[in-house]
């Protein structure tokens, strides 16, 4: 029988299959090994997870299962939720509508008369009515933060840090456009009673006010954005709305929904706003998300609730627990691992589809990816990450000979003087493993 079994097999053929397989396990070490080698990442820590999911197999592994600082890498986190619980529109607002009033509840939607978003069905109805505006605070106060846990306090007039809330306006934030004879500024309300400089300035705010200011710097940009203080009584979100929609009425304010029936405002379609969050790596659209996600999950706005719910559900499949604190990745806080992101990657594929997902990720060589992955074997979409020291890239690799490959690179306390040569070769490995799939 052992004969007949022998002449059965092309020992041959056998053989190059086994030099093949030896030979490619032989170039991933040496891909690894060329990657850890990099002078940019001397000293640093580094994370990799390459799974291939064709074959539902690793490729390569190292350190895997050790914890870093993902930065932004939390967004593919928070894009798992909107396209979870957000459905395909944003569920705006809760509406209410009697003989005399329009009751309306936010729910923590980011595009209220926020200028990415033309369609604005709140504002045109708060414009066009005759009937009082009546904006509903919450039975239970919401549990949030206006920052996250281990945000920076000294980030407080950045662009990129602007506060969570669940009545957001113009996106939180300040704009100020550079304009023939001076500047622009939006929402005007601010600066109303200011005198405005005729030359353009960097702008900034106090620490502890909403009084706006430029200093003696001059800058080239076009444009500033700096976030504003606001808070949780609505009382500076029906000023700025009375100053810019001119309501019929001035806009009462009441404390929970006492109707007995209500409806939900859709607003935009979900993956148009999951797209520029990811593209530019939007932390306030990511906060924002995660928290709209907590409302529709619990029916209330809690961070803490919500990563912990997820964490025992959804998420429960992880293979090592995160330690997971906000939505966009600017707190150092969250620690997650290169098999937790491929787990992760893999579940929403499996939840979503990856034509979804290509339609939301970033791709190589375009937007937050435009100086990388232009020219490799195959499609990237993935997610950056940057924080100080810290450099992440998370996501999916169709190679030309259509095998697919999930991935997590998670690099930490690096000491290059930027990211780009730590990026570089991160993308010299990742092109590299494409190559031999």
């Amino acid at each position: 029988m052992a004969k007949s079994i022998r002449k059965g097999i092309n020992f041959p053929t056998l053989f190059t299959f086994f030099l093949l397989v030896l030979s490619s396990a032989c170039s991933v070490r040496q891909a690894q090994k060329t990657l850890l080698a990099d002078p940019a990442l001397k000293g640093a820590h580094v994370g990799v997870a390459v799974y291939n999911s064709s074959q539902e197999k690793w490729v390569d592994r190292h350190l895997s299962d050790l914890y870093y600082t993902p930065a932004s890498n939390t967004k593919i986190f928070s894009s798992y939720l909107g396209m979870r619980f957000l459905k395909d529109s944003l569920p705006g607002w809760q509406m209410a509508e009697n003989r005399d009033s329009i009751f309306l509840m936010p729910l923590g939607d980011p595009t209220f008369l926020h200028p990415d978003f033309p369609y604005q069905p709140i504002a045109d109805l708060i414009r066009q009515t005759k009937k009082q505006i009546v904006l509903c605070l919450p039975d239970k106060a919401d549990a949030f933060a206006m920052y996250g846990k281990g945000w920076a306090w000294d980030d407080y007039p950045e662009d990129y840090q602007p506060e969570r809330n669940r009545l957001n306006i113009y996106g939180n934030v300040v704009t100020v456009t550079k304009a023939k004879g001076g500047v622009r500024v939006q929402p005007n309300y601010f600066v109303k009673n200011q005198i405005l400089p005729t030359d353009y300035k960097q702008w900034t705010r106090d620490k502890l006010t909403n009084q706006f200011f430029a200093s003696s710097r001059s800058i080239k940009d076009t444009l500033q954005q700096i976030p504003f203080i606001t808070d949780t009584t609505y009382t500076l979100a029906k000023a700025l709305i009375e100053d810019t929609l001119h309501p019929a009425l001035p806009i009462a304010i009441q404390k929970g929904w006492h109707q007995t029936s209500a409806q939900v405002v859709k607003t935009v379609p979900t993956d148009s706003l999951l797209k520029i969050m990811m593209h530019r790596s939007d932390n306030f659209f990511a906060e924002q998300v995660f928290l709209m996600a907590s409302q529709q999950l619990l029916g209330t706005i809690n961070d803490e609730a919500i990563v912990d719910t997820i964490l025992k559900t959804d998420f429960s499949f992880l293979p090592q627990t995160p330690q997971w604190a906000d939505g966009s990745g600017l707190s150092r806080f969250n620690l997650n691992t290169p098999e937790n992101y491929v787990a992760v990657l893999k579940k929403m594929e499996t939840d979503f589809s990856l034509t979804r997902i290509k339609g939301i990720f970033a791709q190589g060589g375009k937007t937050s990816l435009s100086a990388y992955y232009k020219n490799i074997p195959g499609e990237l979409y993935a997610k950056t990450g940057t924080l100080g020291n810290q450099v992440a890239l998370s996501g999916y690799m169709i190679t030309n000979k259509g095998t697919e490959l999930l991935f997590s690179v998670l690099v930490a306390n690096h000491i290059s003087p930027s990211t780009y040569p730590v990026r570089k070769a991160v993308e010299k490995y990742l092109t590299s493993i494409m190559s031999l799939y």
